[in-house]
C-alpha cells in the first residue's frame, strides 16, 4: 500500500511535466550564479511554454527521472545538476545544460537510448580564437603565451596551438599530472613566458590553489589572463569571461529553438556575448601599460557587464 501511495504522489507531484513544452530549469545551488543564469533564462525567454524552477536540494533521483518525460526540457545550470540528470535520467526528454566547462562535459555518460540531438550545452569557457584574441589586444608584444593543464584539456590545447600559430604566437605548455606538480610547471614555465594564460582545469587551476598559482606570477611579474571575474578580481590583469547573466539569455535562445516534437536541440556553443575585467593595480604593479578598456572591448565584441 505504502508503495502505491509513493506512485501515485510522485504521479500527482509532476503530472504537468507531460504537458507539451514545459521547461524545467535545475540549478546545482541556491542563489549566486545559478540564480542569475536562471532570472536571465527566464527574462529572455519570451515563450507561452511554462517554466518551473528547482533547485537540486529539492529533487531526489526519483523525482529527476519524473522529469524526463516525453516533450519536456531539462536545463540544468552547472556542472553538479547535470551530473545529476545525466545519472538519473530514464526517459525521452531534452536536456540543455547551462554554464558548464567544456571538458568535464565530454565524460558525462548519458543513456545509449537518448538521441544526440537531444542534448546540448552552452559552455562556461571561452573558444580559443576570442581567448587568444584577448591576449593580442592587451597584450601586443607578447609572443610567449604560457599554458598550464591536466591531460582533461588536450583538445583544448589543440584548438589553441592551432590558433596560436594562425596569430605566430609561441604556446610554451606545461603539463600537470596531480595537484602537486602545479609549482614544479610554473617554475619551468614563467622564466620562458610573456604572459600566462588560464583556463578552465580541474587539476591545473581551482578554487584551493588560484591564490598561490597568482601569488607565483606576481613574483615572476609574469601578468595573467583569466576566465572569470573572479580571477580578475583575485590578481589576473585581464580577464576574458561570460557572465552568467550572458549565459542564462544564450541558453533561452537555443531553448526557443528547441522542437518538442522531436527533442531536437541546437549544437553545443560558447556564449555570443562576452566580457572584459581589468585589474588595473595589478598591472601598475607589474609596469603594464594597459590599452583602453573600451576599445579592446569593441574590437573583439565584448559586452560591457
Amino acid at each position: 500500500m505504502l508503495r502505491l501511495l509513493l506512485a501515485w504522489f510522485t504521479t500527482m507531484v509532476f503530472a504537468p511535466v507531460w504537458a507539451d513544452g514545459v521547461v524545467h530549469l535545475i540549478a546545482s545551488e541556491e542563489g549566486g550564479a545559478y540564480r542569475e543564469v536562471a532570472d536571465a533564462f527566464r527574462a529572455a525567454f519570451a515563450s507561452s511554454r511554462q517554466v518551473k524552477t528547482w533547485t537540486l536540494v529539492e529533487l531526489d533521483g526519483r523525482q529527476i527521472r519524473a522529469l524526463t518525460g516525453e516533450n519536456s526540457l531539462l536545463v540544468p545550470i552547472g556542472l553538479k545538476a547535470t551530473r545529476a540528470v545525466a545519472e538519473q535520467h530514464g526517459g525521452q526528454a531534452a536536456v540543455l545544460s547551462l554554464m558548464v566547462p567544456r571538458v568535464s562535459v565530454e565524460r558525462l555518460n548519458w543513456p545509449a537510448a537518448l538521441p544526440r540531438r537531444k542534448v546540448s550545452y552552452v559552455y562556461i569557457d571561452q573558444p580559443a580564437r576570442r581567448t587568444l584574441g584577448l591576449v593580442a589586444a592587451v597584450f601586443a608584444q607578447a609572443r610567449r603565451v604560457g599554458l598550464m593543464v591536466s591531460g582533461e584539456n588536450a583538445e583544448a590545447v589543440r584548438l589553441l596551438q592551432q590558433e596560436a600559430a594562425r596569430r605566430h604566437l609561441s604556446l610554451n605548455l606545461e603539463m600537470v599530472a596531480r595537484p602537486e606538480d602545479v609549482a614544479t610547471a610554473l617554475r619551468n614555465l614563467l622564466p620562458e613566458s610573456d604572459v600566462l594564460l588560464l583556463i578552465p582545469d580541474s587539476l591545473a587551476i581551482h578554487a584551493g590553489n588560484a591564490q598561490n598559482v597568482l601569488l607565483t606570477t606576481y613574483r615572476y611579474r609574469v601578468p595573467v589572463v583569466g576566465f572569470s571575474q573572479g580571477l580578475s578580481k583575485a590578481g589576473a590583469v585581464v580577464a576574458g569571461y561570460s557572465s552568467p547573466a550572458q549565459i542564462g539569455r544564450q541558453g533561452a535562445a537555443m531553448a526557443l529553438r528547441w522542437k518538442p516534437d522531436s527533442g531536437e536541440l541546437p549544437p553545443s556553443q560558447h556564449a555570443d556575448d562576452f566580457s572584459i575585467a581589468f585589474n588595473n593595480h595589478v598591472a601598475r604593479s607589474l609596469g603594464v601599460v594597459l590599452p583602453d578598456l573600451g576599445e579592446v572591448r569593441r574590437k573583439l565584441g565584448a559586452d560591457v557587464e
